[in-house]
């Protein structure tokens, strides 16, 4: 993959058919929502695209177009999309499940003065692909589901004094394809349970994560991961101290068995009587759950970068017990960098973990960026990558320099692709190149990375387009990456697919 993206109207021909798309005649009218769908084994399905079409007062029109991994058009449908006075919504989740999509909605209001958003409802609707229909658009209410109906004029009023309010997103894997709800209740304070209900709107299993919250003391939860069987959950517990700061006193983990929901076991992950601090990030092989991330001592505020002293991994078995347990230090990695006791690297920089690429043998590469915070001028600063190998006993392999220029943003990680079987991953990044000793963007580079066998390879390619159009890297099936080039002022708006060369 050595050309150059601005050679990219001249590849054309040389693409086979399907792996080209034009966006701007796939349908009529604006798209106002993408998502790329992926099924129960995390490989890429397809990409939906949802266009709204002409509009009066009180309807639009819109239209879903499906398209395959491979960019061809597998189906499109109109559908009706009620407005309502002084009400607007979006879409937020689309997410395959099995033989239907699932869309969900968020209604919401501005207020007055600040125009800050507020909630009144979530609903749902979802696309069958046997026979390309759409439902009727379905909300849930007192544990049950009905067909949303609401007057233009009385919708915001009517809503807007209900105190429960749904959180509704899709779920799928191996065995489930369906979607959760969670409840968020004014008088009980904050969620209770999580509900998984079928694709035919049945619920299957509830999990009761804060039977007794309250406004000083609650429980919430996260999905660290999952597989066929099943689904791993992160339960923090917060309390309000004298002073109302709201504090995490306790991290568990739970095990739940995805199709009848039941608790396979409970794992205290960190407490008050805990000696350290961590960040989480978790992935199963195997029935093993992997537990990896930084650590800092002990504070009830949570970790602190400034304080990190390394990584860690922790081992669970199909009952939670630890199988392996291992911290490193700083000072672990002075052969490989050049680092002190702190974690420091040259400038004070900071090692600030991006993310973790699990690899089935049980190692673990960790990216991370030096990161420094200004406090003079009030911003952050980021330059190179430094990819951190560890083996499968978590002992440091190796270390690679990424350079690249530095920037201001939140990350200049992209997203990264598993590839041979869990064996090895690509990611990719920006980077945008500066004039010396100025401000002003000359060429914008697309990073892309590849690990495997813990040894790394990269390659870099120019955004840059002559023709000015924006160019945006998107994730496509294995292999391959997905370029979205467009100029709203042409009316110019094409995807593409370009092979990977690892």
């Amino acid at each position: 993959m050595k050309f150059k993206l601005v050679l990219l109207g001249l590849l054309t021909t040389v693409v086979c058919f399907g792996q080209i798309q034009d966006l701007a005649n796939l349908a009529e009218g604006k798209i106002v929502k993408s998502s790329t769908l992926y099924d129960s084994n995390e490989n890429l399905y397809g990409y939906l695209y949802i266009y709204e079409r002409d509009a009066n007062e009180s309807s639009k029109t819109m239209e879903y177009v499906l398209l395959d991994k491979n960019l061809n058009k597998v189906a499109n449908k109109t559908f009706p999309n009620k407005l309502y006075s002084s009400v607007s919504s979006s879409y937020y989740n689309c997410v395959l499940m099995g033989d239907h999509i699932i869309l969900c909605k968020y209604y919401y209001y501005k207020t007055f003065f600040s125009g800050e958003e507020k909630a009144l409802l979530t609903t749902f609707q979802t696309i069958s692909l046997k026979d390309n229909t759409v439902s009727e658009e379905y909300k849930y209410d007192n544990g049950q589901f009905t067909t949303f109906v609401a007057e233009f004029d009385n919708m915001k009023k009517e809503y807007k004094s209900v105190d429960s309010k749904n959180i509704i997103r899709g779920f799928s894997n191996d065995s489930f394809m369906g979607f959760y709800i969670v409840e968020l209740n004014k008088k009980d304070y904050l969620e209770k349970d999580l509900k998984f209900f079928n694709e035919k709107r049945e619920q299957i299993w509830s999990y009761t994560y804060n039977p007794d919250g309250n406004e000083f003391a609650y429980q919430t939860f996260f999905f660290l991961t999952s597989n066929k069987n099943t689904i791993y959950l992160c339960v923090p517990k917060w309390e309000k101290d004298a002073y109302s700061s709201l504090n995490a006193k306790e991290f568990k983990i739970v095990a739940l068995d995805l199709p009848t929901g039941k608790v396979k076991y409970e794992y205290m992950f960190e407490n008050s009587t805990s000696k350290f601090s961590h960040t989480l990030r978790a992935r199963e092989f195997d029935n093993k759950l992997i537990l990896t991330g930084n650590y800092s001592p002990y504070k009830t505020s949570d970790f602190k970068l400034d304080d990190n002293l390394g990584f860690y991994r922790i081992v669970l078995d199909e009952k939670g017990k630890v199988t392996d347990e291992k911290y490193t230090t700083w000072t672990d990695f002075s052969s490989f960098l050049n680092i002190n006791k702190k974690g420091r690297v040259e400038e004070n920089y900071r090692l600030r973990p991006t993310k973790y690429f699990f690899f089935k043998d049980g190692s673990v590469s960790i990216l991370n960026e030096k990161y420094k915070y200004d406090s003079f001028n009030g911003y952050s600063k980021l330059t190179d990558f430094v990819l951190v190998n560890m083996k499968n006993d978590f002992t440091p392999g190796s270390v690679n320099i990424i350079k690249k220029d530095m920037s201001y943003s939140s990350s200049d990680y992209l997203f990264s692709q598993s590839i041979k079987d869990d064996t090895g991953v690509v990611f990719f990044y920006s980077d945008a190149i500066k004039n010396p000793g100025g401000f002003e963007v000359k060429d914008v580079i697309l990073g892309i990375n590849t690990i495997i066998d813990g040894k790394l390879t990269e390659e870099k390619i120019s955004l840059y387009s002559k023709k000015k159009y924006a160019i945006e890297p998107s994730p496509a099936k294995e292999g391959y990456i997905m370029l979205h080039e467009f100029n709203e002022k042409a009316k110019y708006n094409q995807i593409r697919l370009e092979k990977l060369n690892y």
